[in-house]
């Protein structure tokens, strides 16, 4: 079986595969990390494993003793789509692991990838395997809370959608700003694709996806694993 280890910002998850790429168990490590593992490996009969860390850790990949490949995701590893990015060390393995995930999943497809979280990515990747790059723009809390932060007077508001366009009050107007502004900054990207390569799908992670995806109209496929089955993909084009 494959492991893959997702080290973001704010949480560690963990997940299970088979060789074939059936997902067998997903986890959110909410003790020491170390020793969840080491419980997973200890139930499931683990050959591979795989580690993206966007976030900090205390511990080694080594420190697992798991016999077969053991794969720190780097700008040097070996994936199953290539790059065209200048700057490929600094490409977050999260972005990397979602692209890879997008085209497993559409080989056939040109593919806007969208990872909705604290930031929000979106990149192209091309059915011909090609990952083209893509923009980094503030989450939908991050702009909430910076226009809160950086002003004297404006509240905090939550992440809803309003149902004016042209807010009626200032946390209908923030809402808006926030969300009405990050929709149409997506629409702009998206026509912005089809603009340079025809035919986009859609491919959405993250945990504020699916609010942003029901007033998307787009052709929209919803993923919440994209990027663990992102790294079960980099981890698989590896050990074979």
């Amino acid at each position: 079986m494959f492991l893959t280890i997702d080290i973001g910002n704010t949480r560690t998850k963990a997940a299970v595969f088979e060789p074939n790429g059936q997902l067998v168990m997903s986890f959110t490590l909410q003790g020491n990390e170390i020793d969840e593992l080491k419980k997973i490996i200890s139930t499931y009969p683990i050959e591979h494993v795989i580690s993206s860390a966007t976030g900090n850790r205390d511990w080694k990949l080594s420190d697992l003793k798991i016999s077969g490949k053991n794969i720190e995701l780097t700008h040097d590893t070996p994936l199953p789509v290539s790059l065209v990015y200048t700057t490929p060390q600094t490409l977050g393995r999260d972005r990397m692991a979602a692209a890879c995930g997008a085209h497993s999943l559409f080989p056939k497809k040109n593919c806007l990838v969208i990872d909705a979280g604290t930031c929000i990515t979106m990149d192209v990747v091309l059915k011909t395997g090609v990952y083209v790059g893509g923009n980094i723009a503030p989450g939908l809390s991050m702009r909430l809370k910076a226009m809160h932060e950086y002003t004297a007077k404006l509240p905090l508001a939550d992440i809803e959608w309003p149902a004016l366009s042209f807010g009626d009050s200032t946390i209908h107007a923030l809402q808006n700003g926030a969300c009405l502004g990050a929709l149409m900054e997506i629409e702009g990207i998206l026509n912005r694709t089809k603009n340079a390569f025809g035919q986009v799908l859609v491919v959405m992670t993250g945990g504020d996806s699916a609010f942003l995806a029901e007033k998307l109209e787009s052709e929209i496929f919803l993923e919440p694993e994209l990027v663990t089955k992102g790294l079960f993909t980099i981890l698989s084009f590896n050990a074979q």
